[in-house]
């Protein structure tokens, strides 16, 4: 599979409210922004639509690695604190938050 190119116009930046120790090249760091792509259908596989936006854990654990630098073990650690900017942030993809 083939990733596509990167546009800015189609991330978004998730604020953690708990940051997250990661170690990168065997130096730990701090992540307290998480930027999310635009999901893709084929990011989408196996997730309800309707659970994405209603902010659904299931479906979240699912699609976030998949649109992010986190991967499945990150979701698994993640501070409860840090699924609502999450979830929501994933969520204003598919809803129309502008009027």
């Amino acid at each position: 599979m083939t990733n596509p190119i990167k546009d800015k116009g189609t991330t978004k930046i998730a604020v953690l409210a708990v940051a997250i120790e990661k170690e990168v090249k065997g130096k730990t760091v701090a992540i307290k922004e998480v930027e999310l792509q635009k999901p893709h259908s084929g990011h989408l596989r196996g997730v309800n639509l309707n659970d994405i936006c209603q902010a659904d854990f299931d479906a979240g654990k699912i699609v976030i690695p998949r649109i992010s630098e986190l991967d499945d073990r990150d979701m698994l650690n993640l501070d409860p604190a840090n699924w609502a900017p999450l979830l929501t942030t994933l969520a204003t993809f598919f809803v129309n938050t502008e009027r």
